[in-house]
Formats: structure tokens, C-alpha cells, sequence
């Protein structure tokens, strides 16, 4: 009986044993099974993720700024390019601070005081991740020296980069315009751009105008890290593609051939070292423009020192509208806006007395002065009011009620018709014509050539100008249009404003007769499809005689300044600024050159070339410059025939 208990207790401590390694076994497995599926969630399912939350502790990546597109004239002359440079910046977010480390980086390399100071300025006027450049353009010595103390510097890359350059410079700096670091403002409207280092966008000029062609695409580059947080390796992972090139319609040899003459204006360029000096010591104006960089020194006709004449010259080509050469003067150098602008710079320029920023071109706006007169001349024409043989006999002076409406010239013109009216200038006529034509007539026929309206060049900015009508009068000044208005503004002055780009376009519709030409900065080689002018051939061909007879006529005001064997059209303009005051007058002081700078009279002329065949069409605006004739129309003869000696005809 005890041998079968036992027998039985053996038994059932088997069984529990069995069961037992049964369990065990089992949980052993399974906890294998559990063991094997979470490496092969880690190793394989996950090992994508897994390393990129490695490679995001092992690397950093960053944006790389490509290259811009360059910029160049007709010829292939460069104009806007870049080099190859060397520039230190700072991220303020990587930096606890912000003023000691830039401290420790002047103990290092030379940094101005006031340029920490407008470092600080634009770390508290944009996000903190933005980099800020410190230094551009830095020296090989500046480079070693900063790598051996890299360690120290938290917050500070330094890195090649490219620079945007001008070769040019002031001669062509209000055509490019200039890039700059990305504002504020941009950054919210594309925040990516924003984190580009050294990213510059445009401003103005070409440079905005094709900001998204020449930007380019931005590259990617991971950085590889060690333990303390700096860089051991760059993988490049994505190259940036170079912005794309831009051709322009400019003739760099035409534009600075326009730019010295313009600002020769009459007067004598003074090339004797100690006579600049003593020009400098003795007459501040002259001092203000040498100091902003307008580098040339004139001694007018009474021997006195003056700074280069200001305004505005244009030449455009009549068969496509390309605009060969745009000047304003005076002008800026865009170099010293390609990296972080000086304060002294921007002093110099904002406080020039001639104000270098305005592209006068495009954004001066002058009362077109007699230079209008073909305009009232066709529409008095198209509206019936005159015939080419109409005359109206000049006595110096005309009157309309209780006002007495001057003619320039004090003896009157007597009996004249309407080219001949055209070749003297005479004022008189004018006024008869214009008053008799009505306003809203002269408003419709001045917009289909150009006038009133913005010209469609590719240049941001562009002013539309003033051409009035009663409806523009009731709108704008609250008031009805009286006659005494038409009658002023027969004569191009009173309300009326225009650039001296509209003023080219005006004279390239008249010299082609057919088309409504509009100017191009752009290169193409398609032969724009313009609009038809919709003015009568006859009406245009009466109104070019009139302009020929201001170069050919016995009495006309550019007789002295035609053009020798091609020949010119044009017609003259002189535009009052400020009254002669009796007390001046008085004092014998009525000549321009008598009379403070500010108080000229401003000089035009408008001219095409050749006389029977044109192709080009020119402006010349000299801000007081005085008489058209004697000022203005010497300068555009001389830029027409340099533009023919270039160009062709």
C-alpha cells in the first residue's frame, strides 16, 4: 500500500514538473518570439527612422545661395556680376550674447564701433534665425585668424560667398538698381529665402524688376557635427543652380559717352590737381558732390568752380523701342549697397543737395515747356481749329480778360503760321490755338503719344506724370478747369508734368508716324507688334516739317545745332521755375547764369535723327540748365551723333 502511495505522489510530481517546464518553456518562447519582433521592428521595420533621428543628431543641414544671374548691356559687356568672396556672419538665436561676442570678434579683426552698432539694430528688427553678415570680403589674414579661435566663437560661420559687383558703377547704376539683404517684409511673403546666408534680393532697377530669373535655385548641404557642437565635414546634397543671365538694350559705349556729356553741360572740365582742390577748399556744393563720388569739377563761362550739371538724357531706337542709352544725373555707385550699406554712405547720398536716388529718367518729373507744342499742334489740327497755313500774327503778348499771356520773345513774331510757329517757339500762337483746341482735345491726343501715362519700360517706379483734363480737375483739386489754364498749358507749362522717358516716347511715336512705340530695356531680337498711333499721316508729316524748321529754318532755335550730313528734327524747350522778381530785374540780373542754381530756368530739347529717315529718337533734360537751345540741344546733337558713329543708321 505504501509502495503505491509513493508511486502516486511520484506520478502527480512528474505531471507537475511537466507542466511546469511546459509553462516556463512556453513563456521562454514567447519572450523570444517578443525579443526577436522588437529587433526586427528596430533593425529593419523602423531603420529608416531610426537613422534619420541619428543623422539629425550627427548632422546639421543648410541652405546654400546660389549664384546670381548676371547682367549684361548689347554688346555683352558685363554690367551686373558676382565674385568670389569670403564674408563672417552671426546667428543671433545660436549666440546667448549677442553684444559680447561681437566684442570678442573686434578683438580679433577690425570692426568698426558703429558697425556693431547696426548689427545689434538689425538683430532687433528681424527673426533671430536669420543670419546677419559682419564682415563681407574678408582677408586671408582675417581668415586664420578667426579659424583658430572658432572654438570660442558660438554662433559664427564664416564661408565663401558671392558678391555682388557693379563694374560700371555710377554709370549704370540707376538702369541695374542694386540688391541688398532680404528684409522683414520679404522674408514674410517667402520665408524659405529667408534663411539663405548672405541671400540679397532686388531693390531696384533691372535687379527687381527680374529678381525671380535671377535669383536661381538655392542648394543643400549637411554639415557633419562632432560631440561639441561643430562642424567636422560638409556633404554636399544638393548643388544651387545660377540664376539666369539678362541681356539688355543698353550700349555701355553710348550711355557714357550721354553720361559725360550731359554733365559737361557748357562748361569746362578742370583736370589741373591743384585747381580740384582749390575747388574743393573754396565751394561746398562742389565739395558734397566730390564726397558722394560725382568725381568731375567744372568752371563755367565766368570762370567760376560748379559741380556737374544734373537732368536726364535718353536715346531710343524707333524700330523696336530698345532704350540704348538711359542717363540720370547725378547717380550712385550700387557697389556700396551689396552688403550692409554705411551709415556715412547713406548720409552722403540722402544728403547730397541734388538727391543721387531719383532716377530722373524715369521718375523727374519737368513741365515739358515748348517741347509740347506738337502736341497742341496735332490736335488743334486733327479737331479742324488750324490748318498748316493758318496764321496768327504774335505782338509779344496776348490778352484774355483782365491778364496779359507773354510770349518769350518781347517784340512779338508777327504773322505767323503753324510751322513757323514751331521753328521761333512762338508762345503767342500757342496760346490762340490751345485755347480755341480746348483741353480735353489736347489731353487725348498727348496720351496717344505718350504723355499721361507710364511708358512700359521694365524698370519699377516709373511716374505717370500730369496730363489734366476737366474731368482730372474736378477729381483731383475739387475745382472747375478755367481758360487761363488751357491757355498756360498750350505752351507745356501751368499743370502739366512729364518724365523725360514719356518726352523720348512722344518723339519716337512722332519720328515713326505709324506706331505707338514703347521703349524696352529687355534684349530680344522679335520686332515688337505696336499698336497703331492712330493720328493722321498728314497730321504727323505737318508736325515733322514744323520740327525739321527748327534746325533748317532761318529763325529756328536750334539752327546753330544741326547734325552735319544725317541731319536732325527737333524742337527746343525752356521751362521757368521761379519768376524774375522785380528787384532782379532791377539789378540787371535776368540771365540764367546771373541767378542762384535753384532759380534757372530748366533746358530741354527733343530730337530724332536722321531728318529723313529716322532711328533714333532723343531727350535731354538739364535741370537749370537755362536756355533749350543753347543748352540742351548741343548735348542731344552731340549724343545723336556719337549713337549714329556707334550705331549706325
Amino acid at each position: 500500500m505504501a509502495m503505491k502511495n509513493k508511486r502516486k505522489q511520484k506520478k502527480e510530481l512528474l505531471a507537475r514538473m511537466s507542466r511546469r517546464n511546459f509553462v516556463i518553456g512556453g513563456g521562454q518562447v514567447m519572450l523570444g518570439l517578443l525579443l526577436a519582433g522588437r529587433l526586427y521592428q528596430l533593425q529593419i521595420a523602423q531603420s529608416d527612422g531610426w537613422r534619420k533621428l541619428s543623422d539629425s543628431n550627427q548632422f546639421n543641414t543648410r541652405s546654400v545661395t546660389p549664384a546670381r544671374g548676371r547682367i549684361f548691356d548689347a554688346n555683352n559687356r558685363l554690367i551686373a556680376g558676382n565674385t568670389e568672396t569670403y564674408s563672417l556672419s552671426v546667428t543671433p538665436a545660436n549666440t546667448a550674447d549677442l553684444p559680447r561676442l561681437l566684442a570678442q570678434i573686434a578683438k580679433i579683426i577690425d570692426i568698426k564701433p558703429e558697425d556693431i552698432d547696426d548689427i545689434i539694430e538689425t538683430a532687433s528688427s528681424q527673426p533671430r534665425f536669420i543670419p546677419i553678415t559682419i564682415k563681407g570680403d574678408l582677408t586671408q589674414r582675417d581668415l586664420s585668424r578667426l579659424a583658430v579661435r572658432s572654438s570660442l566663437l558660438n554662433g559664427v560661420t564664416f564661408a565663401k560667398r558671392y558678391r555682388r559687383i557693379y563694374p560700371q558703377a555710377h554709370l549704370t547704376g540707376h538702369i541695374t538698381g542694386y540688391v541688398s539683404p532680404i528684409t522683414p517684409k520679404e522674408y514674410d511673403e517667402e520665408p524659405r529665402w529667408g534663411r539663405l546666408p548672405d541671400i540679397r534680393t532686388g531693390k531696384i532697377g533691372i535687379e527687381y524688376t527680374l529678381e525671380r530669373a535671377l535669383r536661381g535655385k538655392p542648394g543643400l548641404d549637411r554639415i557633419e557635427m562632432n560631440s561639441l557642437g561643430k562642424a567636422v565635414r560638409i556633404i554636399p546634397d544638393r548643388l544651387p543652380e545660377q540664376g539666369q543671365d539678362a541681356q539688355l538694350t543698353l550700349n555701355t559705349e553710348i550711355q557714357s559717352f550721354a553720361f559725360d556729356r550731359l554733365r559737361r553741360g557748357r562748361s569746362d572740365i578742370v583736370k589741373d590737381t591743384g585747381e580740384i582742390q582749390a575747388a574743393l577748399a573754396e565751394n561746398e556744393e562742389v565739395r558734397a558732390h566730390f564726397a558722394a563720388g560725382d568725381d568731375v569739377v567744372l568752371k563755367d563761362e565766368k570762370d567760376r568752380y560748379v559741380p556737374p550739371e544734373s537732368g536726364a538724357a535718353i536715346v531710343m531706337d524707333i524700330t523696336n523701342g530698345d532704350v540704348l542709352a538711359m542717363v540720370s544725373a547725378p547717380s550712385y555707385d550700387p557697389n556700396l549697397f551689396s552688403d550692409r550699406l554705411l551709415s556715412r554712405d547713406w548720409r552722403r547720398l540722402s544728403e547730397h543737395p541734388r538727391t543721387p536716388l531719383l532716377n530722373r529718367a524715369i521718375s523727374g518729373l519737368y513741365a515739358p515747356g515748348s517741347t509740347f507744342k506738337m502736341v497742341v499742334a496735332a490736335a488743334a489740327l486733327e479737331a479742324g481749329v488750324i490748318t498748316p497755313r493758318t496764321r496768327v500774327t504774335c505782338k509779344g503778348h496776348m490778352e484774355y480778360g483782365d491778364r496779359k499771356f507773354h510770349c518769350w520773345f518781347d517784340d512779338g513774331h508777327q504773322s505767323v503760321n503753324m510751322s513757323q510757329a514751331i521753328e521761333r517757339s512762338c508762345d503767342v500762337y500757342f496760346y490762340e490755338i490751345a485755347l480755341k483746341t480746348g483741353i480735353n482735345r489736347i489731353h487725348d491726343m498727348a496720351r496717344r503719344l505718350g504723355l499721361g501715362e507710364v511708358s512700359g519700360l521694365d524698370l519699377p517706379f516709373e511716374k505717370v506724370g500730369i496730363m489734366p483734363n476737366r474731368d482730372w480737375k474736378k477729381i483731383e483739386r475739387g475745382t472747375v478747369w478755367t481758360p487761363g489754364e488751357t491757355i498756360v498749358a498750350g505752351i507745356g507749362q501751368g499743370l502739366v508734368l512729364t518724365t523725360p522717358m514719356q518726352l523720348a516716347v512722344m518723339t519716337a511715336r512722332l519720328a515713326d508716324g505709324k506706331r505707338a512705340i514703347t521703349p524696352r530695356l529687355t534684349k530680344s531680337n522679335d520686332i515688337p507688334d505696336f499698336a497703331p498711333l492712330n493720328i493722321s499721316p498728314s497730321i504727323v508729316a505737318s508736325v515733322k516739317k514744323a520740327m525739321d524748321a527748327v534746325l533748317t529754318g532761318p529763325l529756328g532755335t536750334a539752327r546753330r545745332y544741326d547734325l552735319e550730313e544725317h541731319g536732325l528734327s527737333g524742337k527746343t524747350g525752356t521751362v521757368q521755375v521761379k519768376r524774375i522778381t522785380k528787384e532782379q530785374r532791377e539789378a540787371g540780373i535776368t540771365d540764367n547764369i546771373d541767378r542762384p542754381w535753384k532759380e534757372r530756368d530748366h533746358a530741354l530739347f527733343v530730337a530724332c535723327a536722321p531728318r529723313k529717315n529716322p532711328r533714333y529718337a532723343a531727350v535731354v533734360v538739364v535741370e537749370h540748365g537755362g536756355s533749350g537751345s543753347s543748352m540742351a540741344a548741343p548735348i542731344a546733337r552731340d549724343i545723336l551723333a556719337q549713337t549714329i558713329k556707334v550705331n549706325g543708321v
